[in-house]
């Protein structure tokens, strides 16, 4: 399963749009707190993550719930996308 963090609509649209058309299975989240819920519940086999969310664009927020993930998942490879 690869889960797809990311506030904007469109994107994770595409992207699970795309990654499922290739036969994947996808769970996409709008942020930091939905996607540690997945992330403690779930066993992603990749990330695909916004590092800007829309508490600022400094990606600080992206790198927090990076260091979060990697508490529950250490060996999951997590993307950081932005835009």
């Amino acid at each position: 399963m690869l889960l797809i963090i990311d506030d904007d609509s469109g994107v994770r649209s595409s992207l699970s749009f795309m990654l499922k058309r290739a036969g994947y299975q996808v769970i996409a989240v709008t942020g930091p707190r939905e996607a540690m819920e997945v992330v403690r519940s779930e066993a992603p086999s990749l990330i695909l993550m916004d590092m800007n969310f829309t508490l600022s664009t400094s990606g600080e927020e992206g790198l927090t719930l990076l260091k979060q993930v990697k508490v529950f998942r250490p060996d999951v490879p997590v993307i950081l996308m932005t835009a």
